[in-house]
């Protein structure tokens, strides 16, 4: 069995849990969404909010939105709540990674700055067995010849992939 290196990047989880199939495409490089309306106002926002802070902390194989180091809390910054499941899930790998490779606990807020809303979360004993299986499971659906099969939701509509998935 040849054995493959995978890196595996916060955005792969939120697909993940989005939608497995945008998570194929990403892993095989079709990427659609760069000039995505909803794409470009985030990064607006994200580049726009919280100025005062660090942005774009890499640490391995991770790039968080900004560390405040005193109390070690990480943040992720968001256009919407709209994918709240996904971007909690993609906050926690991040979390999961560093005390991975840190041995600390650290806290995660997600933050959406046009809504004036946060969210707090914690990494549990539970949602780092699950993280653990969602890593296994995102090495098997990369290496599948073809994509998964579409599964339509609410939010389908705004992705880039839509026509593409709809054809």
């Amino acid at each position: 069995m040849t054995v493959i290196f995978m890196r595996v990047t916060g955005v792969m989880i939120q697909y993940y849990v989005a939608c497995k199939r945008e998570l194929w495409f990403f892993s095989k490089q079709i990427n659609m969404n760069y000039d995505n309306e909803d794409i470009l106002i985030g990064r607006m926002i994200h580049e726009k909010s919280y100025s005062r802070n660090n942005k774009s902390i890499n640490f391995g194989d991770i790039a968080v939105d900004f560390i405040n180091n005193k109390n070690l809390t990480v943040f992720e910054v968001k256009k919407s709540s709209k994918l709240e499941e996904p971007v909690r899930w993609q906050l926690y790998y991040y979390l999961w990674y560093i005390k991975k490779f840190t041995g600390k606990d650290v806290n995660g807020v997600i933050l959406y700055p046009t809504e004036r809303k946060r969210e707090e979360v914690k990494l549990t004993r539970d949602i780092e067995r699950e993280i653990e299986r969602i890593l296994d499971d995102i090495k098997k659906i990369i290496e599948e010849k073809n994509p998964p099969p579409p599964v339509f939701k609410p939010y389908c509509r705004r992705c880039s992939y839509y026509e593409f998935c709809t054809v």
